[in-house]
């Protein structure tokens, strides 16, 4: 018998699989990123429908089978807000994070950011999209951790953080490019 396992994960991509079912990539605390079915998903009468849409946060329900992840069920689910921000940023998780590796400070940033920029307008979105980048390549290791980067990188996403933000937007812009460009990907 397979056991089941809970965790908070964030829906980044879902894919349609024949007629009914679904694969999904979800973010998760425990786990990192995982691919997972889930059967008859995108039925009318299924319970799972509303909680794998992409940029969703929820308790699922997951099982592991023999070659594969198995979505069952999916609990407390909300919205984080679609726009392009969070977009490009499920984007950029999706290419690179790679493979099930445990990381909560991740998934606390990337929960929190995506939580930041659904609340936040247009003139400080782009800001905690900045920051959030940081923070995502900061926490897989993509970033060292120095002075000037250090009040972006610490603390929680605030109005005041986005205003620092929009004023260090070149160094953020140039930081976030020059480790993306080392990445190779």
């Amino acid at each position: 018998m397979y056991e089941k396992t809970a965790t908070d994960g964030i829906v980044l991509r879902k894919r349609g699989v024949g007629e009914a079912n679904l694969r999904v990539a979800i973010l998760t605390r425990e786990f990192g990123l995982v691919v997972a079915s889930a059967r008859a998903a995108r039925a009318e009468a299924s319970k799972l429908r509303y909680g794998l849409e992409p940029l969703t946060s929820a308790r699922f329900c997951l099982i592991r089978g023999r070659h594969e992840w198995r979505v069952t069920e999916a609990h407390g689910i909300r919205p984080l807000g679609l726009s392009a921000q969070s977009g490009r940023i499920a984007q950029l998780l999706l290419r690179l994070v790679h493979g099930e590796e445990k990381n909560p400070q991740l998934f606390d940033e990337v929960s929190e950011g995506l939580r930041a920029l659904a609340a936040t307008k247009e003139p400080h979105a782009e800001a905690i999209e900045c920051v959030l980048v940081l923070r995502i390549l900061f926490a897989l290791g993509y970033l060292p951790h120095t002075q000037a980067l250090a009040p972006f990188i610490e603390g929680g996403f605030s109005i005041e953080l986005s205003a620092k933000a929009i004023e260090s937007r070149s160094l953020l812009v140039r930081t976030i490019n020059e480790s993306l460009q080392m990445t190779g990907l």
